[in-house]
């Protein structure tokens, strides 16, 4: 949920992040991002790394308060709902709230919009 990433982010965070894009960029997703992955756009090529705060098996942000709804509810829950369950969660994102917080996550990072076909993908805030 948008609160529990902003939430990452105060809490020094956003480095660990990564950015994912609804299909036809209109919203994008602050999640946690898989290894190597880190502070960047999701880019399936690190899916197979596994999620930046697993260490040693275990989830370094379990007892945190802005551990992800979708870890704690789609893929550790509901085991093969988690594509179903993240559309859910992306409702979420696609409010002013939620691209606020991604454009300055963006800026943070120092990085833009991606372009689409030559077109900026930037959604109304």
């Amino acid at each position: 949920l948008v609160e529990e990433a902003r939430s990452a982010v105060e809490a020094g965070l956003a480095g660990r992040l990564m950015l994912e894009f609804s299909p036809d960029f209109s919203y994008g997703i602050l999640a946690p991002a898989f290894k190597g992955n880190e502070g960047y756009y999701a880019l399936s090529l690190y899916a197979r790394q596994g999620c930046t705060f697993l260490q040693d098996g275990k989830c370094t942000i379990f007892c945190e308060p802005f551990r992800p709804l979708e870890c704690r509810f789609c893929h550790h829950g509901r085991a093969g709902q988690g594509l179903c369950c993240h559309l859910a969660i992306g409702s979420e994102w696609n409010t002013s709230k939620g691209k606020r917080l991604v454009h300055r996550w963006l800026q943070a990072q120092s990085l833009e919009y991606p372009k689409v076909s030559g077109v900026l993908c930037r959604p109304k805030l």
